[in-house]
């Protein structure tokens, strides 16, 4: 649910649940053809959004378009991505519901009593490349010039249902390309590239601003409004669920560096959102790491990644949210296709997580056509 400057308005629009009840069965199945009939009330640079015959429901279409430094859709697609990633979210957030998987992997004892379900989340059901997910409320920030700063309201009110505007980061080590090392002087202990934690180092960054913001708890806690009583239960949420990840993906033979997670506040208590995959993870197998971090690799230090970075500083240093239109209207900047090999590269990495996660089989595709880079 990664918001974009430019659609963003019409984006909080199409999530905010409606009024209106209408009757509905959740154990009913839906086909494909059902859920093409339905009204699309969101279109996406990767995922589209349909209202369910629940209002109070939605459809997220994945689709196999892929975006990184916030750009939104990039060139060209990468085939089987969508269905991959709604087959990874289903059966990640069946994993975590499951008190029986946590007792199996030795951490029952990180769960507080959930009424019989270990982690409350949005997931309902599965239609091919589509999920179905409880519909919850996207604050609206308003925004203002401060000095010439842009400056976010967050004094919006609350609902029964809404999304908590925090990005929450778990980490359990630094490798290549990790944010982490940009802020080696924020934590009193070493921080290099290749160091490992123990036990997840949780962080938090904005989520619905023009640009993702690291930021400390206390700035964090401010966006609560105050309430620190919900940013520890996020953050011991958050320690308890990255850990779960890390041995589910270890029984796999797979390393969980790091993860990001959203949670809203759904009917008086905490509840998973979004998705879980290869979007939101960072995974090696052996030496090399499963995750879209060598799609960034490809655009680093070429001329339309230093017109991003340029386009962003001119809308912090104007006080815009719109870095994008900058880029292409005023920096004339697009980005390239992805050459040959790293698109097959790409269509291997969602691939052979299906094939080992949910499969349960052996794959090496993504490291063999990794190393050919």
């Amino acid at each position: 649910m990664r918001c974009f400057p430019i659609k963003r308005d019409r984006f909080l629009k199409a999530l905010a649940p409606k009024a209106e009840k209408a009757r509905s069965n959740p154990t009913r199945k839906r086909s494909t053809q059902q859920a093409d009939a339905m009204k699309i009330i969101y279109r996406g640079s990767v995922k589209n959004l349909y209202v369910d015959n629940n209002p109070e429901r939605l459809w997220f279409e994945y689709t196999d378009d892929y975006s990184v430094f916030d750009w939104g859709k990039m060139p060209d697609p990468i085939p089987g991505k969508g269905e991959a990633l709604a087959r990874l979210a289903e059966w990640f957030f069946r994993q975590l519901e499951d008190p029986a998987r946590w007792k199996a992997l030795g951490l029952d004892h990180l769960l507080p009593d959930r009424g019989g379900k270990a982690i409350h989340h949005h997931f309902l059901e599965r239609a091919d490349n589509r999920i179905l997910v409880n519909r919850v409320d996207i604050p609206k920030l308003e925004t203002t010039r401060v000095g010439g700063v842009l400056v976010y309201d967050y004094s919006f009110p609350a609902t029964p249902r809404q999304l908590l505007p925090l990005e929450v980061i778990f980490r359990f080590g630094a490798p290549k390309g990790s944010s982490l090392l940009e802020r080696t002087q924020w934590y009193p202990f070493d921080i290099y590239e290749g160091v490992e934690f123990p036990e997840p180092l949780v962080e938090f960054s904005t989520k619905l601003e023009s640009k993702d913001r690291v930021i400390p708890y206390q700035e964090a806690a401010l966006i609560l409004k105050g309430d620190t009583a919900k940013l520890k239960e996020i953050y011991t949420s958050t320690h308890a669920v990255a850990m779960f990840l890390k041995n589910l993906l270890a029984e796999k033979g797979l390393k969980l560096w790091d993860g990001k997670l959203e949670w809203a506040w759904a009917n008086g208590h905490l509840s998973l959102v979004d998705s879980i995959g290869p979007d939101e993870l960072r995974v090696s197998q052996g030496d090399s790491v499963m995750s879209k971090q060598f799609l960034r690799d490809f655009y680093l230090g070429g001329s339309w990644y230093q017109a991003v970075e340029k386009g962003k500083k001119l809308a912090r240093d104007r006080g815009l949210a719109d870095w994008k239109s900058i880029v292409e209207n005023e920096l004339g900047a697009e980005p390239a296709p992805l050459s040959a090999p790293f698109r097959e590269a790409a269509t291997a990495l969602y691939a052979d997580f299906v094939k080992i996660l949910v499969d349960g089989q052996k794959s090496t595709r993504f490291v063999e056509a990794v190393t050919k880079l």
